[in-house]
Parts: structure tokens; sequence; C-alpha cells
């Protein structure tokens, strides 16, 4: 079976009106034309918006149609997308759910004469029965918002900020919302930073400079994953090369951290409950080796060059002061979570199967070690007590964790209340308090 909706919209400027046609069960909205780059130097015209799912049965395949008319009914344009992920890419073996939502974008280009008159938009899927995710039983864990978090910052205990879009953007380039753990109020934000990043600000960070030519390139400063670090004062980014700077928040006097990194892809910053004291770490995708470094804002380095430490198979995550970071090893067919000390050592805290670099990276908190991994196929969120050296299950999460999505943990300041956060289609933000026993 296949379903079919028309959209008719009014081309004026790169604005769209829709109005659905016929009685729908995938229905676009927020449709909008725009340009996006066409891989080639250029850029094309392309149609965006959502498909929701109004029916009782799932969609898979589902495939844009755009066709492009003159006013007198000529077929002037057209061009075909699919339904995307926050970073555009194209989710090709999807099954849209009853009561769904997701991105699509349609890129079209005009094969002919004439100005356009109105777009015509049709989304096709290919109807089954859905399949319902088991749920996961864990009343400890509250759900915040099922969108594709990224980010997020604990202004304190009760209150969280958090960020939704595309994992890797800088943090300008998301959506951000505010939410109050104690009576569940949530409103749409922007960033408490975002006014302090201008053009002045970039020009004089050199987060958009183009080192061999030293001319600025703007689109630079949107791969920099410039950052503003709770309760500290100076920003961190890296710059064309991937070498880590700091800087004041106005870009200026900055400082260099760590320099010959542009081999490796910054996937971004872990930082430690000591103030302005980071981890950065590294890798290309999922399942290969994470490599990082420790250092502060001031420019210090904390445990030597990236080169000069042995990768983790786990998201590494920094001790308080950054001078040790727990990681996950496999040696002698043992594998396990370790202490890894400054400039040589290291300390097996226990052993485990471990979780791919696509799962949080252990947060230490004091001598309490919070790290979430698989039991049993089940996400479960677990804390280590260095002093007892006891493992304490703690509660499984309602994370869908696929080879296609990340996720990131955060501890809120006084560390009473644990946020997790996933991006991809199952993507989601929750949050559960941490007052209980951990050994």
């Amino acid at each position: 079976m296949r379903l079919s909706l028309i959209i008719s919209a009014l081309l004026i400027g790169f604005a769209v009106t829709a109005a659905a046609q016929g009685a729908p069960k995938l229905i676009l909205s927020e449709t909008a034309i725009g340009t996006q780059p066409d891989g080639f130097g250029g850029e094309t015209r392309v149609v965006t918006g959502d498909v929701f799912n109004h029916g009782a049965e799932a969609y898979r395949y589902i495939s844009i149609t755009v066709e492009a008319f003159s006013a007198d009914e000529t077929l002037i344009g057209e061009g075909f997308g699919f339904l995307v992920d926050a970073c555009g890419t194209a989710l090709a073996d999807y099954a849209l759910l009853p009561g769904s939502v997701q991105a699509f974008s349609a890129p079209f280009e005009l094969f002919a004469e004439g100005d356009v008159a109105h777009i015509r938009v049709t989304a096709d899927g290919e109807a089954e029965a859905p399949q319902w995710s088991p749920p996961v039983d864990a009343p400890a864990v509250q759900l915040i918002a099922r969108d594709e978090v990224v980010m997020l910052e604990w202004l304190d205990d009760e209150t969280l900020i958090y960020g939704i879009g595309c994992e890797g953007a800088v943090f300008t380039e998301l959506d951000w919302w505010r939410y109050d753990l104690a009576d569940h109020a949530l409103s749409a934000i922007e960033h408490p930073d975002a006014a302090k990043v201008t053009a002045e600000m970039i020009e004089r960070s050199d987060a958009a400079l183009i080192t061999q030519s030293g001319e600025q390139n703007p689109a630079l400063f949107y791969g920099s994953r410039m950052t503003f670090p709770p309760g500290a004062r100076r920003i961190v980014y890296q710059n064309d090369l991937h070498t880590i700077f700091s800087a004041e928040p106005d870009g200026s006097f900055k400082r260099l951290i760590h320099d010959r990194l542009h081999p490796h892809s910054l996937r971004g910053f872990n930082w430690a409950r000591q103030a302005g004291v980071f981890l950065a770490y590294y890798f290309g995708s999922h399942g290969e080796p994470v490599y990082y470094f420790t250092a502060d804002v001031e420019g210090k380095m904390l445990m030597g060059r990236l080169e000069d430490l042995a990768p983790s198979l786990t998201a590494p995550g920094p001790a308080d002061d950054g001078l040790a970071a727990v990681v996950g090893w496999r040696r002698d067919d043992v594998s396990g979570y370790y202490l890894d000390y400054a400039f040589g050592g290291s300390e097996l805290l226990f052993e485990a199967d471990l979780p791919g670099n696509h799962y949080p990276a252990p947060i230490v908190a004091g001598d309490i070690i919070y790290l979430i991994r698989s039991i049993e196929g089940v996400p479960t969120l677990q804390c280590f007590n260095r002093q007892t050296r006891a493992l304490t299950t703690l509660t499984p999460l309602p994370l869908q964790l696929t080879w296609e999505a990340r996720a990131w943990s955060w501890l809120s300041p006084g560390g009473t209340r644990l946020a997790v956060a996933m991006n991809g289609t199952e993507g989601g933000l929750w949050w559960m308090d941490l007052t209980g026993d951990c050994g």
C-alpha cells in the first residue's frame, strides 16, 4: 500500500504557504524553500519541513517529491528527497511510527524557463504494522523532551538548559530550552552566551581564520565547537587546523593549548567538576578508539599530549582535577574501566564489558564515578565507589542506543541530579535523582 498527500504552495520569495488536500495520513507541515550547498561549490534549491504520521500504521521508505509549476500549470522543475535527522542525513530505512514527526529535505531544480507560481510536494511511503520497542521499566527516570538533544548545561540542581539540533554544531546553531525540575516549566530561550558571539569576537579569536592565507572565512566558525565553559571565564575552541585555543570571552588574549591535531576529529569537551578543567576527545566513527587529552582554560596541559596517551575504547571522563581520566581498556583478554594517571600509571577500577564510544563518558565526582553501560542489552546507570570498591546498579535507562545515535550525561552542580540525552530518531532527554546510596 502506498499513501500520497499533495501540498500546494504559493512561492513568495523564499516563503511557502501550504494547505493540505484530501484525507491525509502523512501530514506535511512547516514547509519552506531555501538553498543548500550542492557539493560543487554552488547552491541548489531545497524544500524542507516535517512529516507527521497521523495514521494507525507505520510508514517506511518515505520519499518526498517536489514539482514546480508556472502560472499556466507547466511543469518547470522537480526533485525528490527523504526524511532526515537533525544533521540533514537521509534516513533511508526508517519507519515513521504513528503519532511521530520527522524532518524532511528535498532538493529540486528548475529545468525550463518561467517564473514559479506554485510548488506541489508529495509524501509517499509503504505502510506496515508498527513495531513498538518494548518499554523499559525505569520509574526513577523522568522524561523531559523527545528531541535530538546534543548539549546541556545545569544552572543549578533544579534548573537546566538544553540544545536541540545536529551533533557537532556550534552552540549558537541549536534551539535552546530551559526546564525547571520543580514545577516542570519548559520555555524556549536564547543561550545566555549567544549575544557574546559577534563578528568582531569571532575575528578576534581567529576561529574563522584560514591559517595558510590569513583570510577570514565565516563558515569556519561553525566547525570550531566554541564553548563557554561552566564556572570559568575563558572560552575554548579549535581553528581550521584543529589546534585548540582558549581566549577571553571577547576573543582576545588567545592561548595555545594543543596543536598538531589535524589528523583527528574533535567530538567534544567533557568538563571536570573543578572549574575550567576539561577533557577533549577525538574519534572518527563509532567503534574506533577514542584519543584524548586534559587541560585547563588557562592553557595548562594536565595529562600530557594526546599522542602520548593510550586511546580508550570508551568515551573517557576526566577526574576532578584533570590529572587522571576514567578510560575503557582491554588488556590480557580482560576488559574493564581504569583510572589512567598523568604521565604514566593506571589503576583497574573493575572488570566489565565495555560499551562503544557512542555511550556517555563516565562522570567523576570525588570518589564516586557514574557510568552508563549495557547490561544484558539494556543501557544501565551504575556508580562505583573508589573507597569501598562497590559497584552499584542504580537504574535501567530508556535509551534506544544504536550505532547511528550517541548519548551524553551531565551531573548537576550539587551532584544530586543526572541528566541523560540522546540524538537520532529515538532521541530525547531524561533526568533522575541521585540521592540514593552508592556503596
